[in-house]
């Protein structure tokens, strides 16, 4: 393995370790990520080596996209890209999938962004004005996120 692709090889481990360090550390209840459920295999409340590794090689098999055994700064760059935007892509579905088929309609759209608008109008007026809007900046950490 020549020294670029070894580099890349462990810049995109490195990457993933600590994508997956914050995924699997435990909330201040005691409770595991999500992650780290899928990444144990047996279900025996701790991870091996090898099903760390396995969770970690899972996630950079598809970067090899040309089959040469070797993965480029630009295939696990266009890897991470692809698995963040369907993470993103997930969420988006969730949140906006009213009759929960997995799929998103103009209508289900449409009616999220009515009720997202409707929560900003503060006053009823049918408008939103700047001083309805989310302030953002110091002090001011939540996002505004109607159910």
């Amino acid at each position: 393995m020549t020294f670029l692709a070894l580099a890349g090889l462990l810049g995109a481990a490195t990457a993933q370790v600590q994508a997956q360090d914050d995924d699997m550390r435990q909330d201040g209840k005691g409770n595991h990520g999500m992650r780290f459920e899928r990444a144990d295999a047996d279900q025996s409340g701790d991870l091996t080596f090898e099903e760390y590794a396995a969770t970690i090689d899972a996630r950079l098999a598809n970067a090899d996209t040309d089959g040469d055994g070797r993965m480029t700064v630009g295939e696990i760059a266009d890897e991470i890209v692809r698995i963040r935007a369907e993470r993103q892509a997930r969420r988006l579905v969730r949140r906006f999938d009213v009759n929960g088929d997995g799929a998103l309609t103009a209508d289900e759209i449409e009616n999220r962004q009515r009720k997202m608008f409707a929560l900003l109008d503060r006053n009823d007026d049918g408008m939103v004005d700047r001083s309805e809007m989310p302030r953002r900046g110091k002090g001011h950490h939540r996002r505004h996120r109607p159910q």
